[in-house]
């Protein structure tokens, strides 16, 4: 038998182990060549709306998969060599040269990685369609991005990752070439000592997540920007200690609780456990990082989407909106009837009002009379009332929900018309614009029509605005996406003469949705990843978990017992870092809402229950395959 069939024969044997990681490692490379497939696109060099971010958000992706992806095949592959020294202390004892045992390891790692590459590359092959798909449902392309794997695809990809696979497999040797046969040998069987509580570690890592959580939850924006590494740091760093001797504090705690502790279940739990965590805080303290570092990215990105969009709507309230200076809109008003009337949209109604330029506070500002800030359409909020002549309404678009979206405090305030300063008493209204963000100015000055009248009344016709917009509830309509392109086509790219509501609100969604695309998949490699290394540190304990049960086993302990400890002891390393790192995503979530002026705490919780899916269907997964091999060997003679 030579090395390939050997190790061919090994990975076979140890499928249980590999599979996580094999997994992880194939859905790495599906989502890089994906990724870069669209990054090499030759459609992307072309003008299409989004290339240019397209392009670039592309670049930055497949550069952060790759650094994330190598580490974690290092770490990995490291581990899974260390997990077998005494397998190879005895090939070595059987008569395999060192430079035998060096090769088997090297095929073995490469054999590996390059089933995890073919099944990636595979995966990649028959999911790019889709991926393209959604891409251009995204940017809303006219056509779909046409299917493309070039070679250029194919060889970055092998190369990067066939780099990678050679690189982890060189790494891992070192543990070995280090180790004589007999250390080989011992390896695993050395007696692990007490577990010691560290009450200053353990006092400094509490004060640490503390301090940490305390400063995200300061409600002054700059506070939490200036507070976003050393935050982060505090929390990294105590969430390290306390999973060490916090796990051991309240461990001990249980096993002090006579009444708890000596029952069946608990006393076999806490007992295994207390070891279980010493040897594994590490893995479970980077898990926990790394799933609030998901959580947190994955929540901003779909918290700046949906605010986004709707702060988009907020500031086009009209389907569309047509401004003409110093010239009678009508045949505007019959063009755009047209094209609305050939696409069959309906719904809208359409409103013409007169308006002109001032200054407020020496800021620009458009003038309007009361009677269209009442009547027109508007994404929220209601009208203020306007009581007396010297009164006014101010209306700002703001960019968040903590005010209320009317004030009744009144403000002194100061118009400019020409070269005559008007003092006012103003009302701020803060529930959104009352016509279309077309460059005007983010300021309404809202008077009486009867103050209006008279100023309008010297406003020579060449400096008078004249508003013409259609509002309904059909703006979203494809009817009306058809439509709105049409009259693009007929205004050209003058967005101050024609905006619509559905261009707004679309190239905000292609913006925006992209980011949430990316940072989705991006997040999925981590999370895969990280779930990996529990299942791997579940299966690295095997042999060892075998040996405890069996001796279970021997003393009367049931198989229905045994497996509820099983699942019980996996469920405890499975869930405590994804509730510590959901703990910590909280936070950062409300460290966002205070700099975002909102409430985003339930887009972040939203994002944690559908990780949360995931984990438990993978979970599941996990203990079942950990059960059906840890009873496998129930059943065999101890070595």
């Amino acid at each position: 038998m030579n090395l390939w069939q050997i190790a061919a024969r090994n990975i076979w044997q140890s499928r249980s182990r590999y599979l996580a990681y094999i997994g992880s490692a194939a859905f790495s490379v599906m989502i890089y060549f994906l990724y870069t497939a669209l990054k090499l696109h030759p459609g992307l060099q072309g003008g299409f709306r989004g290339a240019a971010y397209v392009a670039e958000g592309m670049k930055g992706t497949t550069v952060v998969i790759a650094i994330f992806t190598f580490l974690f095949l290092l770490y990995s592959n490291s581990a899974f060599v260390r997990s077998r020294m005494k397998e190879f202390g005895l090939l070595s004892l059987m008569g395999l040269s060192r430079g035998q045992l060096v090769g088997l390891i090297l095929v073995e790692s490469l054999m590996i990685g390059a089933v995890a590459m073919a099944a990636g590359l595979g995966l990649g092959l028959l999911f790019e369609k889709l991926f393209f798909m959604a891409i251009s449902a995204l940017l809303r392309l006219p056509e779909q991005i046409p299917f493309y794997a070039g070679p250029p695809v194919w060889l970055e990809t092998i190369g990067l990752f066939g780099t990678f696979f050679v690189l982890v497999s060189l790494a891992s040797l070192r543990s070995v070439l280090k180790q004589n046969i007999i250390d080989l040998v011992r390896a695993g069987r050395q007696p692990k000592s007490a577990p010691k509580f560290s009450r200053p570690l353990a006092l400094l890592g509490l004060t640490l997540v503390l301090v940490g959580y305390a400063w995200a939850s300061i409600p002054q924006p700059v506070v939490i920007i200036l507070g976003v590494m050393p935050v982060t740091t505090m929390v990294s760093v105590g969430t390290f200690l306390l999973m060490k001797e916090g796990s051991i504090a309240f461990l001990s705690w249980l096993h002090k609780r006579e009444r708890f502790f000596y029952r069946p279940a608990p006393f076999l739990n806490v007992s295994q456990l207390v070891y279980k965590m010493q040897d594994n805080y590490r893995v479970l303290s980077a898990v926990a990082v790394l799933v609030a570092v998901i959580l947190s990215a994955v929540g901003t990105a779909m918290t700046l989407y949906v605010l986004t969009t709707s702060d988009v709507i907020r500031s086009h309230p009209h389907a569309i909106q047509i401004i003409r200076t110093g010239v009678s809109p009508e045949a505007d008003r019959a063009q755009v009837e047209a094209v609305l009337q050939k696409h069959e949209v309906t719904g809208l109604t359409v409103s013409e009002q007169e308006a002109r330029m001032v200054q407020y506070w020496e800021q620009p500002a458009v003038l309007l009379p009361y009677s269209f800030y009442a009547g027109v359409n508007r994404a929220a909020g209601q009208a203020l009332p306007l009581e007396g002549p010297v009164e006014a309404i101010l209306v700002v678009q703001v960019f968040f929900e903590g005010d209320p979206n009317t004030s009744d405090a009144i403000t002194a305030g100061q118009l400019t018309v020409d070269d005559e300063v008007i003092p006012l008493q103003v009302r701020t209204d803060y529930s959104g614009r009352i016509t279309n963000n077309a460059g005007q100015g983010a300021r309404t000055v809202v008077v009486s029509d009867e103050r209006f009248a008279a100023i309008m009344a010297r406003t020579p016709a060449e400096s008078r605005l004249h508003y013409l917009v259609w509002s309904g509830p059909t703006w979203r309509s494809r009817a009306m996406q058809a439509a709105a392109d049409e009259l693009r086509g007929n205004y050209g790219e003058d967005m101050t003469t024609l905006t619509t509501a559905v261009e707004a609100f679309h190239s905000a969604m292609s913006s925006m949705g992209m980011l949430l695309f990316i940072g989705l998949f991006i997040s999925l490699v981590f999370f895969a990843s990280t779930f990996s290394l529990l299942y791997f540190r579940l299966f690295t304990e095997i042999d060892e978990d075998r040996k405890y049960f069996r001796r279970l086993q021997q003393v009367g302990v049931s198989t229905p017992e045994l497996k509820g400890l099983a699942l019980r002891q996996a469920g405890v390393i499975f869930v405590v870092p994804f509730l510590a790192g959901l703990l910590h995503s909280t936070f950062a979530m409300q460290a966002l809402g205070t700099l975002a002026s909102r409430n985003v705490l339930l887009y972040g919780w939203a994002v944690a229950a559908g990780y949360l899916v995931l984990y438990v269907i993978g979970f599941a997964l996990a203990c079942k395959g950990y059960w059906r091999s840890l009873q496998a060997g129930l059943s065999a003679r101890e070595v």
